[in-house]
């Protein structure tokens, strides 16, 4: 599957739901396939199963988290002694999405502007609130700083690809 491909099956999402639900789905669909090589077939259908699939129960100490995660910290570099798997890193990117979602509730996410961008409780900046958009930024972002003739080729995705996906679908306007 191509870059371009790829982003053309974002669009035939067959369900709605609050991003927060979709998420919630997400790290349900991710935790079934942790032992599974991530695939871009495999990363298309987690993502489209999220609109239907049933969700996590939200947890209550993911409000502790405040901060995206740094992928530094999780990704195995010859110069980061905190090396933990891309499979952690996109798990945590998506428990902080949902802690940021559950803290706005009623709040931000209320206000009538918000795509403009709004910044949570928090100080993290929100453009996309919903799993349309964040999924159409995220891969537009992907898209639009890439060379455009890498777009025409396969997309190599890993675990990590899923937490950059979601991280820069939150923040690409």
């Amino acid at each position: 599957m191509t870059y371009e491909e790829f982003y053309n099956n974002l669009g035939s999402n067959t369900g709605k739901r609050d991003l927060e639900t979709y998420l919630l789905a997400l790290l349900n669909l991710v935790e079934q396939a942790k032992e599974q090589t991530l695939s871009a077939g495999l990363l298309s259908n987690l993502l489209m199963d999220a609109f239907t699939s049933e969700p996590e129960k939200f947890n209550t100490e993911w409000l502790k988290i405040v901060e995206a995660p740094d992928e530094k910290a999780f990704i195995n570099s010859k110069t980061n002694s905190l090396s933990r798997s891309e499979y952690d890193y996109t798990v945590a990117v998506i428990k902080f999405q949902i802690a940021e979602l559950h803290k706005m509730n009623g709040k931000q996410l209320d206000d009538e502007y918000k795509y403009f961008g709004i910044d949570s409780e928090t100080g993290n900046r929100w453009y996309n609130f919903d799993p349309d958009s964040i999924l159409e930024c995220g891969m537009r972002c992907y898209l639009d700083h890439s060379d455009h003739e890498n777009n025409h080729h396969e997309f190599e995705v890993s675990w990590k690809t899923l937490g950059d996906l979601l991280e820069m679908g939150r923040i690409y306007e």
